[in-house]
């Protein structure tokens, strides 16, 4: 597996906890990731550098979004797929997607 793969991977999943607070402290956060305590905080670091508002709530043990919002893992689509419902689940709400000039996104009921 490719770094950026992995990379990608590890941010999936930690922000997979952190929306279910369900990371557990570092060192369960660490476990849980199969990753040192060091590489967390420095996940945790990059992920409060592309603007997530991450906090810690001492009293659960875990760690949270202290705003609403998930990070949208963007994939590689081919110009004129359609998704399946599972898939634009995955992306994100609407009004937070991208969109190009070829990549086009029509509701459910115009299909």
């Amino acid at each position: 597996m490719s770094a950026l793969i992995l990379a990608i991977k590890r941010l999936e999943y930690a922000n997979f906890l952190i929306k279910k607070k369900a990371t557990g402290d570092l060192e369960t956060f660490a476990r849980k990731m199969k990753l040192s305590k060091s590489s967390v905080r420095s996940i945790l670091s990059q992920m409060r550098e592309m603007s997530a508002s991450i906090q810690y709530d001492r009293f659960r043990k875990t760690y949270y979004y202290g705003e609403d919002g998930e990070f949208c893992i963007p994939k590689f689509m081919k110009y004129g797929q359609v998704l399946t419902r599972e898939e634009a689940v995955k992306i994100g709400k609407p009004e937070e997607l991208c969109f190009s000039e070829k990549a086009i996104f029509v509701l459910c009921k115009d299909i």
